[in-house]
């Protein structure tokens, strides 16, 4: 299932400019002063693992060092909580992506990857057997990983990173709102209104990092989520931080998964059951789709979003043997 955490991650940090802005702020600095961050481009590879099936690390993304060109790899993984399994995991990732690029480029390139974690618990990169006394374990293989650790008590921190004012929101929406109650949840928002006036404003074409209107209902989705506020405080909120009456500002996917939400919570109804698991299907194809191609029309959005349980399974038996998103839906 495609969490509300990881959909709004890969929103805002599949944009090169976003992620740009974000690897910038957590990086040690010697190693941002060495990357042209112009160089930013997105790597979309699934990448085939020991049993054939196909894995996507959260974000990669390849750029040029200042000092000799070389290309450098940076992969990111999401993590709401502790995982102990999470270097592993992303050093899975970091041989497959070098080996890819190595292939491309003729040279093995450098990698630096990094872990996102938010909520309660030790951090993501927190080895179980980092020192467990075994005179093997100096001799297993192992990353080091570059954490960026966001908790509720970190909102300053965040305020203070200098990044993109859609990059500040999305990491101050996965370190607070999860822990808050809907009057918390509005409050938030609300100390969050100069940035979010900022996101709502930033107008660009569709190959750009995200117009305000699709980031402010990504936003209103994620609170939607993994909060209780109601459809209605939320838009009342909102619609008083941006100054604008607006009717429409939760989308009507967002009201669906509204709706299949509370029916399946409160009533525990059976097609709210299954209206919640077509829509997590969509998410999780919509994100392939995505990984595969590329930055994709709203249209496709609307269509996976629409479409029935069956088409959504015929569509992704279809994802890695396509060479474009036609032939994908072609029935």
């Amino acid at each position: 299932m495609f969490h509300p955490h990881d959909k709004l991650f890969h929103f805002t940090f599949r944009h090169p400019a976003h992620a740009a802005s974000w690897l910038a702020a957590v990086l040690p600095a010697e190693l941002v002063q060495d990357i042209d961050w112009q160089t930013l481009t997105p790597l979309g590879e699934r990448l085939p693992g020991l049993e054939l099936r196909p894995h996507s690390p959260d974000g990669a993304f390849v750029a040029r060092r200042r000092s000799d060109g070389r290309a450098t790899v940076f992969v990111g993984e999401h993590k709401r909580g502790r995982d102990a399994q999470v270097g592993r995991q992303v050093l899975r990732y970091a041989v497959l992506l070098q080996h890819e690029l190595q292939l491309r480029e003729g040279q093995w390139p450098l990698l630096v990857a990094l872990v996102v974690q938010h909520g309660a618990g030790a951090s993501a990169a927190d080895e179980p057997d980092a020192d467990d006394g075994d005179p093997f374990t100096p001799w297993q293989p192992n990353l080091r990983v570059v954490v960026d650790e966001l908790r509720a008590a970190d909102e300053q921190r965040i305020l203070d990173a200098g990044t993109t004012a859609l990059v500040t929101v999305t990491r101050l929406c996965l370190a607070v709102l999860p822990e808050c109650d809907p009057q918390q949840a509005a409050a938030a928002l609300r100390r969050w209104a100069d940035l979010l006036r900022d996101v709502d404003r930033v107008e660009s074409p569709p190959d750009r990092p995200p117009s305000g209107g699709d980031a402010i209902d990504a936003i209103g989705w994620y609170a939607l989520a993994v909060t209780d506020v109601t459809p209605q405080v939320l838009t009342q909120t909102f619609a008083e931080i941006l100054d604008r009456q607006e009717t429409t500002i939760m989308s009507t996917l967002e009201r669906t998964f509204q709706k299949g939400k509370a029916e399946g919570k409160a009533e525990g109804k059976a097609e709210g059951k299954a209206e919640g698991e077509t829509f997590g299907r969509a998410q999780t194809l919509l994100l392939m789709l995505e990984q595969r191609f590329g930055t994709l029309d709203a249209s496709v959005a609307q269509r996976l979003f629409g479409a029935s349980r069956e088409q959504l399974t015929r569509w992704t038996g279809r994802v890695l043997g396509a060479s474009s998103p036609d032939e994908v839906f072609a029935d």
